[in-house]
């Protein structure tokens, strides 16, 4: 519905706002209360005292398709978890091995030797040498615009949710579209500093 919207931070806070309310949505009790009239006349109705009846009632046992649900249910978010944590790993172990240089706006850029396409996480950004030597304002304003509307706090937030609903297209699809407009906001906080979008270089993987 909000696809051809170009109000991002609009179409953002409705996707993390979906994704949040398919958790708690579940855990909200709706009563309803009926108000029954009774009539003097309905008559009476008297229980003889008959003492105390003791019912056993045998626990069922679990069908087999069942366990097996929950098998595979734990073992796909271990999986997703699995894979999130190993990738947190490697920008930390890259971020940590990089040349750091603080910067006036709080932001560390984080210079990496090989071939690293930029991109951010959290307060860090992390450029290639070549990248860095070159100083490009439209690669650095495109980090930042990143780092400005904490954008990894989005991923991250919705990566949680996805080891939980792995096996829900729509959360995958949720995800992919809130990365998408993570890069719309961040090309328009370089267009609102007066640079061409045509300079931007779109990075190859994203970190957050």
């Amino acid at each position: 519905m909000l696809s051809r919207e170009t109000f991002h931070r609009v179409n953002r806070i409705v996707l993390l706002t979906t994704a949040v309310a398919s958790f708690v949505l579940p855990l909200c009790i709706i009563t309803l209360h009926k108000t029954v009239v009774v009539s003097e006349d309905a008559g009476s109705i008297t229980l003889d005292y008959l003492g105390p009846v003791v019912v056993e009632v045998a626990e069922p046992n679990t069908p087999l398709w069942q366990t097996l649900a929950v098998v595979v249910f734990f073992a796909g978010m271990a999986l997703v978890l699995g894979h999130t944590l190993l990738a947190l790993m490697k920008v930390w172990r890259l971020i940590s091995r990089s040349e750091r240089h603080q910067q006036p706006d709080g932001t560390t850029v984080c210079v990496a030797e090989g071939d690293v396409s930029p991109f951010s996480w959290m307060n860090y950004i992390v450029l290639s040498r070549n990248d860095y030597e070159a100083q490009e304002a439209s690669v650095l304003a495109h980090e930042r615009g990143h780092i400005r509307q904490h954008h990894s706090a989005d991923v991250l937030l919705v990566d949680m949710l996805t080891a939980l609903q792995w096996f829900n297209p729509a959360m995958w699809m949720l995800r992919q579209d809130l990365r998408a407009i993570h890069e719309y906001e961040a090309d328009a906080a370089v267009l609102s500093q007066g640079i061409n979008m045509r300079h931007i270089r779109k990075p190859i993987v994203r970190a957050g």
